[in-house]
Order: C-alpha cells, then sequence, then structure tokens
C-alpha cells in the first residue's frame, strides 16, 4: 500500500465506498423488516428472482440495466446507485481529509507520491468509517428508531483495531473510550429515564458512543456528544413547535438521537482539537 500514489489510492477508496454503499442499502432495506442479511442472496423484490453478481455490481449495475431490473423489467429505484455514489465520494473525502489533516494541505506533487505514513492510513480508514456509518443511521434511526450493531459494535472493533497503529490512541486508551462513553452514556440516560419517568435513551446509542470513544478516545467521544445535543437542541426546539402546529403532540414525529451522534462524530473527530482551543480560547479571554 505504501508504493500507491494518492490518485489511485483515491480511487479505490471511492470503489470501496461505493462498495459499503451497496451493502448498506442492504442493511437499510432488510435489517427493519427482520430479514437476514446473507440469506436470502440479492433476489428481486417482485417476482423473487436471484440477481447474478454482474448485475449487483455499486453504480455500474445499475447504469447496465438501464434503471430497470433484467428478470421482469421493473424500474429499479435511482435511490440505490445515488446512495452508492454517495458512499463512494465519502470514500474518496476519507482518505483526501486524513492526507490534509496530517500533512496541512495537498500539493499537487502529492498526487503522484505515495502515502507512506501509517497515521494517515489508519486516520483514512477511521474517517471512512464514520462518514459513512452515517448513511445507515441516519436512514434506519430516524424511519424505524433502530441502529444497526454492524456500525454500532463494528465501530468498537474497528477502532480497537485501528489503535494498533502507532501515533494515534493507545489500544488501553481505546478500550477506555468504549467502555467510558458507553457505560457514561447509559448512566445518564438511565438517570435521565428515572426523573422523566420515560425512556431517554436507546441502547443502540449507548453502543454507538461507545464506538466512537474507541475510535476516538473518551475525549473525542465527549466533544462527540456534546456537539450533538446542541445539534438536537437547534432542530428539536423549532421541529417540535412545527410538528405541534400539526396537532402531531403524540411525539410520532420526534427525531431520535442517533443522527445528531452521526453527524457530530466526524466533525469532532477532524476538528475537535480546532474547535476545543477556540472554545478555551474564548472562555479565557473572558
Amino acid at each position: 500500500m505504501e508504493e500507491i500514489p494518492l490518485w489511485y489510492a483515491l480511487i479505490l477508496f471511492f470503489i470501496l465506498g461505493a462498495c459499503v454503499g451497496s451493502f448498506y442499502n442492504v442493511i437499510v432495506y432488510r435489517m427493519p423488516r427482520g430479514i437476514s442479511l446473507i440469506n436470502p442472496p440479492s433476489h428481486c423484490p417482485l417476482c423473487k428472482k436471484r440477481i447474478p453478481i454482474y448485475y449487483n455490481l455499486p453504480i455500474v449495475g445499475w447504469l447496465w440495466l438501464r434503471g430497470k431490473s433484467a428478470c421482469c423489467k421493473q424500474p429499479i429505484s435511482v435511490i440505490y446507485p445515488i446512495g452508492e455514489s454517495l458512499c463512494g465520494l465519502l470514500g474518496a473525502l476519507a482518505l483526501f481529509a486524513a492526507v490534509v489533516v496530517n500533512y496541512g494541505s495537498v500539493v499537487p506533487e502529492l498526487f503522484t507520491a505515495p502515502v507512506q505514513s501509517p497515521v494517515v492510513w489508519a486516520d483514512a480508514f477511521a474517517i471512512f468509517w464514520l462518514l459513512l456509518g452515517a448513511y445507515p443511521v441516519c436512514a434506519i434511526d430516524f424511519r424505524y428508531k433502530l441502529i444497526p450493531d454492524s456500525i454500532s459494535i463494528g465501530g468498537i472493533v474497528v477502532g480497537l483495531l485501528l489503535s494498533m497503529v502507532s501515533g494515534g490512541i493507545t489500544p488501553f486508551e481505546s478500550l477506555i473510550g468504549a467502555v467510558a462513553a458507553g457505560g457514561g452514556l447509559y448512566l445518564l440516560g438511565f438517570v435521565a429515564s428515572k426523573v422523566l419517568k420515560k425512556d431517554a435513551m436507546g441502547f443502540g446509542d449507548v453502543k454507538l458512543l461507545a464506538g466512537y470513544g474507541a475510535l476516538m478516545g473518551i475525549t473525542g467521544a465527549v466533544e462527540t456528544l456534546i456537539l450533538a445535543a446542541i445539534l438536537g437542541i437547534i432542530v428539536m426546539v423549532p421541529w417540535a413547535k412545527f410538528m405541534e402546529k400539526k396537532g402531531k403532540t403524540d411525539g410520532s414525529g420526534q427525531i431520535p438521537f442517533g443522527p445528531f451522534l452521526a453527524v457530530a462524530a466526524p466533525v469532532m473527530y477532524l476538528w475537535g482539537q480546532w474547535l476545543f482551543n477556540i472554545y478555551v480560547g474564548a472562555v479565557l479571554v473572558q
């Protein structure tokens, strides 16, 4: 991997992102319906005929079929290639952002030179996970109030593995981050539930923040939680008033907390220290 020039690596990350996006499309469709992600294999939802692997190629398959199924000629939603393309762009952006964060900028010469720092690759895969994981979290949690374990628990595994690369957080810091972030949010939700006498925090949010703690350490996880809470207040207060005007006061239109965590996590991973320095500077000036 050390001999791969940046421009070529960006293409590979785009392809990898598109493939992951294709799998996430499966998660978004199957998981809320209680369908196994493995069995049955990919099949047409109308005539149930199995879809050959070459028709399942991200983006290319939809273009090849001209937006219609090969078996029954029914339209295939354009949402699928759009989601795959978006995930591909996010995959390439993850590597680009890791290079910018570690090198300060990207000069033209760097595009033809190999990225040799293991820390850059570790950051790239961490950002990749955070950016692409936001897609299924937002899509499923917003509609079904569920967070896939493949994202939350998967984040813990990815964080622990990436912590073994020297230059970032240590495996011990990653483990403590996962336990402290998940345990702390669980305790906060437990107390809030007792005070409000209703469920205040889903266990999916707890596992999701634990995954972020494994990737960023306890400090990054706390910063993510704070930013997510701020975003939640900014969005939910006017949204609640809007839903109240429409006569929906039963909480059916409430936005879950998971999407706010998913949006805040990559922001804090990339710019958490910078935002913290701005905040400390503003407090000290006063």
